[in-house]
């Protein structure tokens, strides 16, 4: 095949699929290579297995973000979950570090990026928020404790080995209420950062400030801008409008309802407050399964239970767990007491 046909192919049959640079130069290589054959292959046959090899290549694209995940957290989702992915979603840079938002996922609830940080220049050595020059700098790459013995270096002194003269913090902010988990890797003066936070909207409008902060000097620099995701439906929603009084701790549960994605399964247990008294006291809800045992855990923004939030007089309780393709006939809600003052009281629900 000639290198006109290739790119002909590239360009009419398969725009819609992007590759990275290098999965595009291992393609042109594999069909530039000669190897002596009985009979010449048709156009068509071509083809096909190029087409193959690109579907092939796009969805290990895609699923770079769950590979990111499953790697550092040890979590999964459902092989659904692929087709939420969103690739190539933004980029911005500050003056002197460039962030790439290479995928996200967002599911109507919670939303997770992945996100490559790095410096514009050779003389930029890039940390994550939270660690200063000081820091061991075997704390960037997870090192043992014995490995850290061995090289006790800080951070600033492996960046002035390595040829730095500034050390800058790189960071994201999400304009919107929410708990922010992430996950980071340090690799080459590279950061890949994932931030899994809550949100909701269809389509959502998430504002996003990209900071980098000189962890000697505190000159900072900043950037704004909006990313737009679009969300992946739903696999299902099951709900129950039975209620349970507990007095004991001055609400009255009024229903719960259970809504399924590949990411994960999301709950929120709706209730009242009957004895603002006996509500005071601070409680916890926890959603297990129908014969009492604690659900997987969930792995983005909500894995797991989070404070209620107030919605005229009725209060929501929401909460997260792993993914299912099936939605449960029944699950059990626990209310407890965390200062132990009250025993824990368990309802199962009908969920339909």
């Amino acid at each position: 095949m000639t290198e006109r046909d290739l790119t002909r192919i590239l360009t009419e049959h398969v725009a819609d699929v992007h590759l990275p640079d290098e999965a595009v130069r291992r393609i042109r290589m594999a069909a530039k290579e000669e190897k002596p054959v009985k009979k010449k292959m048709s156009l068509g046959v071509v083809l096909v297995m190029l087409l193959m090899l690109l579907a092939g290549a796009a969805v290990a694209a895609e699923m770079g973000i769950f590979d990111f995940l499953s790697r550092k957290m040890g979590q999964t989702v459902l092989p659904e979950a692929v087709q939420a992915v969103q690739n190539h979603v933004a980029r911005g840079e500050t003056e002197h570090i460039t962030f790439d938002v290479k995928q996200a996922v967002y599911d109507g609830k919670s939303v997770s990026l992945m996100v490559e940080m790095r410096a514009k220049d050779n003389q930029t050595f890039l940390i994550t928020e939270g660690y200063c020059s000081d820091d061991p700098y075997g704390c960037l790459t997870y090192a043992t404790e014995a490995a850290m013995l061995a090289d006790p270096r800080t951070i600033a002194e492996y960046a002035r080995d390595s040829g730095c003269s500034r050390i800058l913090s790189a960071s994201m902010h999400f304009g919107v209420e929410s708990d922010i988990a992430c996950v980071e890797e340090w690799r080459d003066n590279a950061l890949t950062v994932m931030y899994s936070l809550n949100a909701e909207g269809d389509p959502l409008t998430l504002p996003v400030t990209y900071a980098e902060l000189n962890a000697e000097s505190g000159e900072s620099h900043q950037a704004q801008r909006d990313i737009i995701l679009t969300a992946s439906a739903p696999l299902w929603q099951v709900r129950s409008s039975q209620t349970f009084d507990l007095p004991e701790y001055g609400i009255c549960i009024e229903g719960l309802t259970v809504t399924g994605t590949p990411l994960q399964s999301y709950w929120e247990a709706r209730y009242v407050i009957t004895n603002e008294v006996k509500a005071e006291g601070f409680h916890w809800f926890d959603l297990l399964s129908a014969e009492g045992e604690e659900l997987p855990r969930g792995v983005l923004g909500m894995g797991g239970s989070k404070r209620p939030s107030d919605i005229d007089e009725q209060r929501i309780w929401q909460g997260g767990f792993g993914a299912s393709m099936e939605a449960p006939a029944q699950l059990m809600l626990q209310v407890r007491d965390v200062n132990g003052t009250l025993a824990p009281v368990h309802y199962l629900f009908d969920l339909k």
